[in-house]
């Protein structure tokens, strides 16, 4: 009697490919428009929406996107290109080949000093070699990530250096260090508290570690945990995954009742998402238990509705596991011409799970072959165009040189003629910024200083008081409760009040300066003000992090989230918007915030006119941060808003 349960790995990566904004159609389209840096980012987006679809064109696009951000000049940029080639690289089966494209990223991010790019390609690699199970290889990586990841408090990049280390741990049947570095990730999540994906995938892989050890209960618990995260994630591929990994589990521990219940809550999900896998692995169980309470009417048709399912599904694997459970029924029956059917067919499968396996090697040298080919054509055909631009070069050097000469010279007057009055003009310009900018800086730093000791005031007095008063009221209901009812409840009516007065308190301590910016930095307060907006608004909000310069100043961490927050507010009240995204990177030297809504849309020459308390905050702290601010209307509505703070 068998039952066929594959392992659950959630892979992080293939998710986020999944939310990608733009389908490869609707990039195809924006790519014909672009240059620059846009270009190359959505030449990287492109190559991630072909990965598991067409590998050639992901290999295609990812290397255009390294050639377009070589031109730019822009380690960023670059660094983050080679990345995504790597990737593709691996999803093709190249995965020994991307190990060169990510060296590149590491020799380049050592010698830039970019940290946060460090640990990126330091995950890279660990994966690289975790992928062609050299262990041993990928976990010096890992652990040098999860190193410089704690230098510069790079909460994400050290969440996915632990669940590299703990899968490496756990591939190596170190289950007692890999549960060590699941509970790390859990203390890490604590800070994190909208990260409920990962909450999820550390709860699965956790319990999968205990299923290893055969402790189930532990097990169980944390395929619960997991089941629940996904769900609240709204993720219901996650929350099936857990449910087959419960399932699995009851099976092993004997729990049939629960392992039942479950099978037939996956198959009731699984209408909505159609995993056909998931259907047949659920018959399959679904029988099994059937023919475990001897009732073999329904057992077989259990197994037969797999075995269709399986067909029209090619799943051979599954088919194998489903023919020797009938085997095993039909002995049971005493039909044994059936039982020798159905044990030629499982051996049957598991050659065709043989020669499908000598398919999908052919199938990789193929892709390999197309690449090979593809790049030879584009080599070709850079040959070609540079000789066609260096023979109108030289053709035009000439006539060029003549006409710049003339020009130079009259340009060379002009400029000796304005340069001491652009000079008197600058120094002045810079006197008058620099005077504005200092009386700015003070204001904000009075302000800033007025807002911490108004929190401390509220937390460490007012809220003290209140649960002072609180105590003092729930030690005299106590007294009096049996002598006097109605004072008594009138007493626990007024703790309650006290209560939610004392949570407000705090509340609004914690807005004017919260904890998390102080304690966690900038984007882990981000994180939590956006899980605030979520809770206390319909407003569905997202945040997406390039790569961040390591260490930001104090005043840049404070401005940028004091900007966040007064444009949350202006989104809340005003907008009437659905949805929100908010955005962090860096280019070119600038740290670039970039905010956009679905709303109604803002006038931003109207507010300003009309003296916008909101935009005259956000504009002074722009300013003295050495920045700039811009609006944009957002297709089909809503309003972009744009951040570049010099670094």
């Amino acid at each position: 009697m068998k039952f066929f349960f594959c392992s659950l790995f959630i892979c992080f990566s293939d998710i986020l490919c999944a939310q990608q904004r733009f389908k490869a159609d609707s990039l195809l389209q924006v790519l014909e428009h672009t240059s620059g840096k846009d270009r190359v980012e959505t030449l990287r987006h492109l190559s991630r929406s072909y990965i598991g679809a067409d590998k050639v064109k992901s290999l295609e696009y990812a290397r255009e996107s390294v050639v377009e951000a070589e031109k730019l000049n822009n380690d960023t940029f670059l660094v983050r290109s080679l990345n995504n080639l790597s990737g593709a690289l691996q999803h093709a089966g190249e995965r020994q080949k991307s190990l060169q494209y990510i060296d590149r990223g590491i020799e380049i991010t050592r010698k830039n000093g970019n940290k946060v790019q460090l640990v990126e390609c330091l995950g890279f690699k660990a994966t690289a070699y975790g992928g062609m199970k050299q262990i041993v290889k990928a976990l010096p990586y890992a652990q040098e990530a999860l190193m410089i990841s704690e230098e510069i408090k790079d909460s994400v990049g050290m969440l996915d250096a632990l669940e590299i280390i703990a899968a490496a741990y756990k591939d190596l049947h170190q289950y007692e260090e890999a549960i060590k570095v699941y509970q790390q990730e859990i203390d890490l999540l604590q800070f994190l508290p909208t990260r409920l994906f990962e909450y999820g995938r550390v709860s699965v892989n956790l319990g999968e570690v205990y299923v290893s050890q055969k402790r189930y209960n532990e097990a169980i618990s944390n395929f619960v945990k997991g089941k629940e995260y996904f769900s609240k994630f709204n993720y219901p591929s996650g929350v099936l995954f857990a449910n087959a990994a419960l399932a699995g589990t009851y099976m092993k521990s004997n729990h049939f009742n629960e392992a039942q219940n479950t099978f037939k809550e996956i198959l009731e999900m699984n209408k909505s998402v159609q995993d056909p896998e998931l259907s047949c692995v659920s018959l399959n169980g679904l029988g099994i238990i059937e023919m475990q309470h001897q009732h073999y009417n329904e057992a077989f048709n259990y197994f037969k509705q797999a075995e269709k399912i399986s067909k029209n599904s090619s799943l051979p694997a599954i088919l194998k596991e489903v023919y020797s459970n009938l085997n095993d029924l039909s002995c049971l029956t005493g039909d044994y011409e059936k039982a020798k059917t159905y044990k030629e067919l499982s051996k049957s499968y598991e050659d065709t799970i043989l020669n499908k396996n000598v398919l999908d090697q052919i199938s990789e040298y193929q892709v390999q072959y197309e690449t090979a080919q593809k790049e030879k054509e584009i080599a070709e055909k850079k040959l070609q165009i540079s000789a066609q631009q260096s023979e109108i070069f030289k053709k035009n050097t000439i006539n060029y040189s003549l006409l710049a000469s003339l020009i130079a010279f009259v340009i060379l007057a002009w400029l000796f003629y304005n340069r001491f009055l652009l000079r008197k003009k600058s120094e002045l310009d810079a006197a008058i910024i620099q005077e504005q900018r200092q009386g700015l800086n003070a204001v904000i730093e009075a302000q800033e200083n007025e807002r911490k000791r108004i929190a401390k005031d509220l937390h460490d007095s007012i809220a003290q008081e209140l649960v002072a008063l609180k105590l003092g009221f729930n030690k005299l209901r106590n007294r009096i409760e049996g002598q006097a009812p109605s004072e008594a409840a009138l007493m626990l009516e007024l703790e309650n009040q006290l209560n939610n007065s004392c949570t407000e308190v705090r509340n609004i301590s914690h807005i004017m300066m919260p904890p998390a910016l102080e304690q966690a930095g900038l984007i882990s307060a981000l994180e939590t003000l956006l899980h605030n907006v979520m809770q206390h608004s319909n407003i569905k909000a997202q945040i997406e992090l390039g790569v961040l310069p390591s260490n930001l100043d104090k005043k840049i961490e404070t401005g940028l989230y004091r900007i966040v927050q007064e444009l949350l507010n202006n989104v809340i009240k005003h907008a009437q918007a659905n949805h929100l995204m908010l955005q962090f990177y860096q280019a070119n030297q600038n740290l670039i915030m970039r905010l956009e809504d679905d709303g109604i849309g803002f006038d931003y020459h109207h507010e300003r006119n009309k003296g916008s308390m909101g935009l005259l905050n956000i504009l002074s702290r722009v300013i003295t941060l050495g920045g700039t601010f811009n609006t944009e209307p957002a297709e089909p509505h809503g309003t972009i808003s744009t951040i570049r703070i010099p670094l």
